[in-house]
This record gives structure tokens, C-alpha cells and sequence, in this order.
């Protein structure tokens, strides 16, 4: 994550909204229903005080488009050599998309790149699918120091208003110094740059799984050498994404998840042409990074299935 730091900070004489609020969760969607579900997708809390606060996922921003699903059939595919750095007889069992947001063990890659990509990019695009805002310090109120309040996740009302939901563990203090009425928060800025490099490497595997194939192509081999010199880059290091990942976009919807699922999806653009992306678990999806495009359609979806992304 970035070096920069955000603040949320409270003063008097502003509005300001409540914090450590205690009360009864009436209603929850996401909540231990699966992996690859966003836990608290909607939540209805009931305060001691009797008011009640609906929240959700904050919705999408950017251009609405109508993506309709194509079904496929995917199965796991051992390719002989690792897709990303094409090492021969990998034996690293990789999840389609990561496991961390519902993929299943779909093909094998070497150790290095499943191990590489694992835990420097793809827990950004974790981040990024639930919402979530990790790492988060708080100070003030008679308590010195910055302390640990864990995670939170970010979600939002009706009327846009924030609603924090914290999990996981945090300082005993952390109590006390909301309660005080006066305190800022710290978190690290979400790496977006790090979670788009995790959704290509995400849709480079979706895309030679649909196709049965590691294509070998100018296109295809420029992809590869990107997310190798993902992998291979110091920790320490300090970049920018190429035009070429740049033009893979990945975009979110409002749909219900559906667990585990892989679909194509061909996408009606405003100027009236069609593109194509990989949706996963109905949540998200990524632009199409290969070329060309081959597939085999099956009939587990009705041809008519809608959705859309933003």
C-alpha cells in the first residue's frame, strides 16, 4: 500500500457522524454465506437508542452498461507448463479467480508466480471486492498514541452516508478513544494499481482455461511479460501501469453473487459495439485480454441472463 496516509477527522462545531454506536443486527446479507461473497453486502442495525441504520455496498461509479452472460464450460485444465512464465510442469495449485474471493482450483502454476502474486497483488483486489479498509489507526481522546483498530468495512446508506463496520482485532483502547468524541482515524490509500494488476493475471488464466489453450501470440506474450515484470519487481520499487494493462479495465456490479461463477460476457457500449469481459462470481469483471476470442458455449445459463456493470 501507499506511504500516504488518509484522515478522518472529527471537530467541534460540525457535523459529524456517530461513532461506536451500540445496538442489534436485525438483518444481514453476506454474512457466512460463502467465500467469495462480500460479508455485510446489505446489513440493517438496530441502535439502543431505537433508530435503525440500513447500509450497503456503496454502488458503482462510471458508465452504466447491459452485459449479457454467456455460459461456457470450464473445467480444470493442467497446461503442462505454467501460463504466466511458461516453466514446464508447474505444481502450484492456482484458484480461477483467487481463492480469497471465491475462485476454485482451476489450473497449476509454478511456485514462484502463484506465491509472487499471492500475496503482493492479489490482496489488494480482495480489498477492493469487499469494500474494506484495512490497517486503520486511530488516535485521541486521553489515550497517547496511534492504535491498532483492525479492519473496517466501508459501507453506505440510503442517503450516502458512511457506515464503518469493524471487524477483526483491535486495541482495547481503541473504545475509549471513540467514546471520547474527539480522534482521527488513519488508513493506508487502497493500491488500485496493485488490485488491477491482480484482476488481468485473473483474466489471463479465465481466458486460456475458456480457450483450452496458453495462446501464443504477440498479444498474448506481451500480457505475459507485463505480469512477469509484476513478479519480478522489488517490493521497494515504485511504477506505473503500461498503456497495455491500462487497457484492460475491470468494472463492478450491483447483482447478486453468484459464487464461483465464470461467464463471458459481451457488453452493448453506448456507440452501439459490443466488447467483451470475464465476469466472476457476478460481482466484477474484466475486459477480455486476449486475442482472438474462442469459446464453447454451454446451456448451464439461460441465453437471456442480464446484467450490469459499471
Amino acid at each position: 500500500m501507499h506511504e500516504e496516509n488518509k484522515s478522518l477527522r472529527t471537530a467541534d462545531g460540525q457535523r459529524r457522524p456517530e461513532f461506536g454506536m451500540r445496538g442489534l443486527v436485525k438483518s444481514i446479507k453476506g454474512h457466512a454465506s460463502g467465500r467469495g461473497i462480500p460479508e455485510a453486502l446489505e446489513i440493517v442495525l438496530q441502535n439502543d437508542d431505537g433508530s435503525v441504520i440500513e447500509a450497503r455496498m456503496p454502488r458503482p461509479n462510471g458508465i452504466e452498461v447491459a452485459a449479457r452472460l454467456i455460459p461456457l464450460s470450464i473445467e480444470f485444465i493442467d497446461f503442462g507448463e505454467c501460463p504466466i512464465c511458461l516453466e514446464p510442469k508447474p505444481n502450484s495449485r492456482e484458484h480461477v479467480p483467487p481463492h480469497s474471493i471465491g475462485g476454485n482450483v482451476m489450473t497449476l502454476t509454478c511456485e514462484r508466480c502463484n506465491n509472487e502474486f499471492g500475496s503482493r497483488y492479489e490482496p489488494h483486489l480482495q480489498t477492493w471486492y469487499e469494500g474494506s479498509m484495512g490497517r486503520v489507526r486511530i488516535s485521541g481522546g486521553d489515550v497517547k498514541g496511534r492504535r491498532n483498530a483492525g479492519e473496517y468495512l466501508l459501507r453506505v446508506t440510503p442517503d450516502d452516508e458512511v457506515v464503518l463496520l469493524p471487524f477483526g482485532r483491535s486495541d482495547p483502547a481503541v473504545e475509549d478513544i471513540i467514546r471520547s468524541g474527539q480522534f482521527e482515524v488513519t488508513y493506508p490509500n487502497p493500491d488500485g494499481k496493485a488490485a488491477h494488476l491482480a484482476a488481468v493475471k485473473t483474466a489471463y488464466l479465465a481466458a486460456c482455461l475458456i480457450m483450452r489453450e496458453i495462446p501464443r501470440t504477440p498479444h498474448s506474450d506481451a500480457i505475459r511479460a507485463e505480469l512477469l515484470a509484476a513478479r519480478d519487481r522489488d517490493r521497494a520499487e515504485s511504477y506505473e501501469l503500461s498503456s497495455l494493462l491500462k487497457s484492460i479495465q475491470m468494472s463492478r456490479s450491483e447483482a447478486e453473487p453468484v459464487l464461483g461463477e465464470i461467464c463471458l460476457t459481451s457488453l452493448s457500449l453506448q456507440d452501439g459495439s459490443i466488447s467483451y469481459a470475464i465476469s466472476f462470481n457476478r460481482v466484477f469483471a474484466v475486459d477480455w485480454p486476449l486475442d482472438p476470442i474462442r469459446v464453447e458455449v454451454c446451456e448451464s445459463l439461460p441465453n437471456d441472463t442480464q446484467a450490469t456493470f459499471d
